[in-house]
């Protein structure tokens, strides 16, 4: 049902105000001057990392001390390649190459445990995604849980996530193979709806209708697993009614959770996304300006806002506190050892980054041969460790001084202090006696506040792409500003 024009108006007019206030930034220079974006999700980011062996990522590393990791699993197939994606995969029934993908995890599995000298992994959460992780045969599906399940001790894991697509939980398959993942113990399910315009969803190319998306919810809600939904907005052929369209329906349904990115355009992964034709190519459904998509987002906390929602981690909304992602809280605001197994799955440890291949033939040459698929990585230098325990908690929820202090040795608030001076008259950040915060407009374009922290060769953009201000991420980034002059010395 859509909207009457009253209320598409009165949600015009507020986002209008916002996007004032995100021009202003601009001007000082937070926001490079085409209004382009990167996601701050990972530090440095994964596009940058250098060539490394799995010697160098190991080196001189050892377990935490509790012997826990959160545990990342990829699957890089789907039915069909959507607009949007930019990461590898193999599309269409591909089940050869699907079982023997399923050997070859299992063999990672193994030789991690082996080189980690453990029996078991011992997770806090466990996320499995893609790609399509359920676009396997209930068969292949179980093959894979059972022994995944063989190498886990699960006594102290507080969440079991998979991250699917609609087609993935309707039908007779559809429900056999929720019954199978909730035999072993998943109980949340990040459902990929993307939209609810059934137009969107063909220009994404996406294999599924906003009726089939709707009817995957019920069916997860049934089965009793706790439920998100994933939404993309500022993507070609979306309009700011069409967009309010979509929230207004997403906030009348029985998800726990609901989830917006905003389109990237530039590939964050390790694929150039087919979006980007879009800007280039005459004939092409255009993307929403710059404008239209900062409009598009603030109508959207907007209704989520007056439906019951709040924002518990960066982009994610729930209408109880206790509906969370536990794995991206986790890495990403305490900042806990995550592995990942699978082509293109990263492990994320205390002081150091790894990245696997992006190939199919590597990563079953390197199994082949007894070598863990890592191909790019980087240790962080205490300076890059600074940064990175400050950008990835601030982004996604804030910081605590004392774990950045517990982490880094240094005191939070003596380090960037012209940069937090800045960001603060802004109107972007709030320090209190035990953490530094995101304002509600720094929550807004949390991504850029978190990358004023980069070192500047890991900027996303260049220097004359930003406006010559006070907020241009350029301006106090030298390592004596993480450090300060003491420890410059003596580092």
């Amino acid at each position: 049902m859509k909207a009457d024009k009253t209320h598409y108006q009165d949600l015009r007019e507020r986002a209008a105000e916002r996007f004032r206030q995100i021009e202003r930034l601009q001007e000082q220079g937070l926001i490079c001057k085409q209004g382009d974006f990167v996601p701050s999700v990972h530090y440095p980011p994964i596009t940058r990392y250098p060539d490394v062996t799995e010697d160098f990522i190991l080196k001189d590393y050892t377990m935490p001390e509790d012997g826990m990791m959160d545990i990342y699993v990829h699957f890089p197939f789907c039915a069909q390649r959507c607009l949007f994606c930019h990461y590898p995969g193999k599309v269409g029934p591909q089940e050869e190459e699907k079982e023997k993908y399923v050997t070859y995890l299992e063999r990672e599995m193994d030789l991690y445990l082996e080189k980690l000298g453990e029996q078991k992994l011992k997770p806090r959460s466990i996320l499995i995604g893609g790609g399509t992780p359920t676009y396997l045969s209930p068969k292949l599906l179980e093959r894979f849980l059972g022994y995944f399940a063989r190498r886990v001790d699960f006594s102290r894991c507080r969440q079991f996530n998979y991250d699917l697509d609609p087609m993935s939980l309707i039908g007779d398959e559809g429900k056999e193979k929720m019954e199978i993942m909730k035999a072993y113990g998943v109980d949340r399910l990040t459902i990929g709806f993307q939209s609810l315009d059934d137009q969107v969803l063909h220009i994404m190319n996406r294999g599924h209708g906003a009726a089939q998306a709707v009817e995957s919810l019920y069916a997860a809600s049934e089965m009793g697993f706790d439920t998100n939904i994933e939404f993309i907005y500022g993507h070609p052929g979306q309009t700011f009614e069409n967009w309010v369209d979509v929230v207004e329906e997403a906030v009348k349904l029985p998800a726990d959770e609901i989830q917006l990115y905003r389109l990237k355009v530039q590939a964050y992964g390790d694929m150039q996304g087919a979006v980007i034709q879009n800007r280039t190519k005459a004939g092409k459904t255009p993307i929403p300006d710059f404008q239209e998509t900062m409009m598009m987002k603030q109508a959207a906390l907007d209704i989520l806002t007056e439906n019951g929602y709040h924002e518990n981690l960066r982009r994610v909304f729930s209408r109880q506190s206790r509906i969370y992602s536990h794995y991206a809280y986790n890495q990403c605001c305490n900042l806990y050892d995550q592995i990942g197994f699978g082509i293109t799955a990263f492990s994320s440890f205390r002081d150091r980054f790894a990245l696997n291949t992006q190939h199919f033939k590597e990563y079953y040459e390197k199994l082949d041969h007894g070598l863990l698929p890592v191909n790019r990585g980087y240790v962080r230098d205490r300076e890059q460790q600074a940064r990175w325990a400050l950008i990835l908690p601030l982004k996604n929820r804030d910081v605590r001084k004392k774990d950045y202090k517990k982490i880094t040795g240094l005191e939070l608030d003596q380090v960037f202090t012209e940069k937090q001076k800045y960001l603060t008259e802004a109107g972007l950040l709030e320090d209190t006696e035990k953490k530094l915060s995101l304002t509600e407009l720094g929550k807004f374009v949390a991504d850029e506040v978190a990358e004023q922290f980069n070192s500047v060769e890991f900027l996303p953009f260049p220097e004359k792409d930003y406006a010559d201000g006070v907020l241009n991420p350029y301006r106090n980034n030298r390592r004596e500003d993480v450090l300060g002059g003491e420890a410059v010395e003596t580092d």
